[in-house]
Parts: C-alpha cells; structure tokens; sequence
C-alpha cells in the first residue's frame, strides 16, 4: 500500500518543492541507504559523520522511487522522484505529522528513564489480545528521527498506536508528542538515565513530564505511583490520571508479588483480583506489566482477559531473555541498556529468581552518566561484592573502579574486569557449569553479545 496519493501531495506534506515526480509511489521510508528495497523513499539526512546526499546513486541502484534531498542533487536515473526542502529532518517530521493527523486512531505515547520498550511491548500485547489492530514502536525508534518513522508506519486499518519516546535533550519529548499527539501517555519511572544531560533527577523527570505536559484535559496519563518524583507532580496535571503500582493507593495495584524464577503477582482493580504469571523474570517487571494492565483495562478489556494474556507474552530482544544451553547452563540476557537503577534492579532480580543455581554476573558499562560515572561504577564493584555470585565479570574502560569497589567492599567470588571481550569470554568459560545461571547485562555500547553470542551459537 503506498503511503501517499501523489508527489505532489508528498511534497506538501514534507513542506517542499517536487522536482520531479518518481514513477509509482513510495511504500516504505528510510534514512539508512543499506536497508533500500524496491519501492522505498530515501530521506537524505546529513549527520555528523555522513550525509545521506552522497548515497543518492546507491539507493536509486537498489529501487527505491525517490529521495527528499535538501541541496541540488547529481545526474540521477529517469523515474527517480525529488522532493527538496530546506532541511530534511524538518520535512521528514513534517509529512510524519501531517501523516498522522489525517488518520483516526488512539494513540498511546510511552517515555521513563526504565521499562518503556517492554512495557510498550507488554500494552500492545494485551491490546491484540482484546481484539485491536495495534502499532507498535518498532525497536526503539523514539527519537527524532525513529519516532516520525514509526509514524509513517501507521496504516487506517490500525485502532490503536503505542508509541515509545526518548530523550537526549530538554524539549525532545515535547517535539515528539506534538508529532504524534497522544491521547494517553504512560510513565514508567524515573531514573539515573541521561544523567550527562540532564544533570539530576529532577532534570530528568521535568524532561519525561512534557509527555503529560502536552496533553490535553481530555487525555490520560498513566502514573507509576511508586516512583515518588512521578509521584510529586500528579497532582500538576492537566489532564485526568490512573495511578499504577505496588503502593495501596494506586489504582491498578500488584501485590502478593513472587518469583519462582518466572514472575507472579495478583492484579488487583476496583476491589476485583486476579493472578497474574509473567513469563519472564524480574520483579521490575511487575511495573511494567501493572502499566500495561492500567492501559488495557481503560481500554475496556477486562480484568480475566487481561490476566489470561500475560503468559503468551514474549519479551523484546535482550531484555530479560532466558536462553537455555544443552549442557543445561541457562543466560538472562539484559543487555539492550543500563543505568544504575536498572542494573541494581537486574542483579537483584537475577539472584532472588535462581536461588539454587550457582549464579554468574557478566556486567558492561553504564553510558551517559556524567560526572557520576566513576561514582557509580565503583558503587557496582560494591553490588557485586554484596550479592551471593560464584563469579562476576565485568568488561569495559571504567574496569579499575569496579574492581576497586570490589574489592573495597571485600567481594569473595572471583572477579574478572576488563577492557577486553575475549579474556572476558575466558572469564565466563571458566565459570560455567551444566548447572550455572549466567546474567548479562549493560549498555547497548558495551556490546555484550560479542562475549554471550559465541556460546549460544554452539548449541
């Protein structure tokens, strides 16, 4: 299905000026000239680094039907389309809004410093499950860039939209709810994430609030009421608010929470209860999965069929992965990102889950931290000194202050941290059993599959 009429209705769209029209209409938009297929629109975006500008000849080769350029482009083949405007990240957001304005869909917007992507994941989940037609952020495309993508993404035959949305920088999250114009928005927490951004907690918190800032007196937002910066600023919305949680306020509430490794809780709405089984670990998931719950319930599902859809849910890539080996060894992958909370809340999850196992930590760098990053890699050698592991591993450039935690903090389980992947990888070989369980976790720039990628590739 093409995603637009005509090229001239493309240029308007993008706010620009078609140079000449392309023969068929675009299906598809990307930026990144690697992934053009036949029938793809390339946006020509100049980055630090490179500039989409100079791929023109190579995404025409490939099929694609056209490009939005932002400068007089080279000989380019006949039945190539051109739309040009002044800035293509502009006309990009441009024709992404003006795509989602002319379609009637709810559309759930998503932000926190922990759990957006899985709990983005875990509302379309129940939403499926009660019969919608559901788009759902794909990966984590919530930038300025990712999120007007994923807008293009939606087609009239979608109910509902849940949309993820990250930020680098005071005002992003503003920007992409005024791309996306959410009718719900969803919080999940506030955490030491971005910290060489934003500086403090509060920094962060005033930047994920512009997602309940831009709605309406007629929209949601969806509070974790366990989160007490969240917490604080309820009552400064505009707009009507669920509260989610473990506190007995909240509206949708998770107690009688319990971890066997899978993780379980009873759902509890309006005086009604309901359990619930997660079929992954983590009793952060729990969080995430009472978000989720808050959603669906307000979208007029059920509480039975609400609980019954949890256990069919399969958890994003590298988040919370169990991943059996045949001699009986067993990896939780986490290792899509990490910041201090989240990495605490993952090794406390991962030692309470496998009490009976011989248990291995296998820890990368925490990213954008700031000048608390010394701070909190030490703060880490102490985590892991304090939990009952049989080793840990720790790889990356910030190695010596985890070790000197570490040993500060008189860790007895054998410790090997280090800036190189394949003594890493020794490390792990060493450590392993038929009966170990192994926790990667880290930032997604620590690359730890490089070190679990090769023993699942011998299975």
């Amino acid at each position: 299905m093409s995603l637009i009429d005509s090229w001239p209705a493309l240029a308007e769209r993008a706010g620009g000026q078609l140079i000449r029209a392309g023969v068929g209409l675009p299906a598809r938009v990307v930026t990144d000239s690697r992934s053009v297929a036949p029938g793809d629109f390339f946006i020509a975006l100049k980055g630090e680094r490179r500039d989409g500008h100079d791929f023109l000849k190579e995404v025409a080769g490939r099929g694609a039907v056209g490009a939005l350029v932002g400068r007089p482009t080279e000989e380019l083949p006949e039945g190539f389309g051109l739309v040009r405007v002044d800035d293509t990240l502009a006309g990009l957001q441009s024709w992404a809004r003006a795509h989602r304005q002319k379609l009637s869909l709810r559309v759930i917007g998503v932000t926190g410093s922990n759990g957006k992507t899985t709990t983005k994941e875990m509302i379309a989940h129940l939403l499926r499950a009660g019969g919608k037609t559901v788009y759902a952020t794909r990966g984590n495309l919530n930038s300025q860039v990712g999120l007007p993508l994923s807008l293009l993404e939606l087609r009239p035959e979608h109910t509902h939209a849940v949309i993820e949305m990250g930020a680098s920088a005071k005002g992003d999250i503003a920007r992409l709810a005024a791309l996306a114009r959410p009718e719900i928005g969803v919080l999940t927490s506030i955490g030491r994430a971005h910290l060489q951004t934003f500086g403090t907690l509060e920094g962060v918190a005033r930047a994920k609030w512009e997602l309940v800032e831009a709605l309406s007196a007629e929209d949601l937002a969806f509070l974790n009421i366990d989160d007490p910066l969240l917490a604080a600023r309820r009552k400064s919305a505009a707009c009507s608010v669920v509260t989610y949680g473990r506190d007995e306020t909240a509206n949708v509430r998770g107690i009688n929470v319990r971890q066997d490794p899978h993780t379980a809780f009873d759902l509890v709405v309006a005086g009604a209860r309901r359990a619930v089984r997660l079929p992954v670990p983590g009793l952060f998931n729990v969080t995430n999965a009472l978000a989720a719950a808050a959603v669906a319930l307000w979208e007029r599902m059920n509480l039975i069929d609400v609980a019954a859809a949890f256990p069919s849910f399969a958890p994003p890539a590298q988040r919370m992965q169990m991943k059996r080996r045949p001699d009986g060894s067993l990896f939780l992958i986490d290792a899509y990102n990490a910041n201090p909370d989240s990495m605490a809340a993952g090794l406390e999850s991962f030692v309470s889950a496998f009490p009976h196992w011989p248990r291995v930590a296998v820890v990368g760098s925490m990213l954008e931290l700031g000048e608390s990053a010394e701070a909190e890699h030490r703060a880490l050698g102490e985590k892991l000194a304090a939990l009952p592991l049989a080793a840990a591993v720790f790889v990356g450039p910030e190695h010596a202050w985890v070790r000197e935690g570490y040993e500060r903090s008189g860790g007895k389980a054998p410790l090997t941290a280090t800036e190189d992947r394949a003594a890493a990888r020794e490390a792990l070989t060493q450590s392993l059993t038929p009966d170990t369980s192994v926790f990667f976790k880290g930032s997604r720039g620590a690359r730890l599959e490089e070190i679990y990628e090769p023993f699942l590739m011998k299975e």
